[in-house]
C-alpha cells in the first residue's frame, strides 16, 4: 500500500498524478485485465460496447465524487497481469482460427487509448481529491504543484 508518510511532498504529487489519470478512465483502465478473458464469452463488439458505456456511467456518477486509495492502489498492481493475459488469450485466440480476437486481445492495453477517449477528464481535480485522502489540505495543494 501507498504510505505517504514515506515519500516527499512532490512523490505523493506524482503518484497522486498518476493515479488520477487511471481513475479517470477506470473501467477502461481496469478492462486491460477483464476485457481478454470476456472475449472468450462475448463478441468483441459486446466487450467493447460494454466498457464504452460503463466508461460513460463512471464519468457521470463517480470519478469526480470519490477516490479510493486502496482500490488505486490494488489496481495498479492487478493491470501488471496484462503482460500474461493478453499474450495468452490473444495465442489462444489465434490457435482457435479467430485472428481478429486475438489481436484484439493482444493489443487490448493499447485498444483502451481509444475506447477511453471521450469523455475527457480533468486529471488536476482528481489528483487534488487523492491527495486529500492522503491527508493533504485542500489549501496547501497550490503550493505543492508549483
Amino acid at each position: 500500500m501507498w504510505s505517504p508518510n514515506q515519500h516527499t511532498d512532490q512523490e505523493n504529487l506524482h503518484w497522486c498524478w498518476l493515479r488520477a489519470i487511471e481513475w479517470g478512465r477506470w473501467p477502461v483502465f481496469i478492462s486491460q485485465i477483464v476485457a481478454p478473458p470476456m472475449l472468450y464469452i462475448f463478441n468483441w463488439l459486446t466487450v467493447v460496447s460494454f466498457f464504452v458505456v460503463l466508461n460513460i456511467l463512471w464519468s457521470l456518477f463517480i470519478k469526480y465524487k470519490y477516490v479510493n486509495v486502496k482500490l488505486a492502489f490494488v489496481g495498479v498492481l492487478a493491470t501488471k497481469l496484462k503482460w500474461l493475459i493478453c499474450p495468452l488469450l490473444g495465442y489462444y485466440f489465434y490457435t482457435q482460427n479467430e485472428v481478429l480476437v486475438a489481436v484484439i486481445a493482444l493489443f487490448w492495453p493499447l485498444l483502451i487509448f481509444i475506447i477511453g477517449a471521450l469523455p475527457t477528464t480533468q486529471i488536476t481535480v482528481i489528483q487534488d481529491m487523492f491527495m486529500i485522502k492522503l491527508g493533504y489540505i485542500k489549501n496547501d495543494l497550490s503550493t505543492i504543484n508549483n
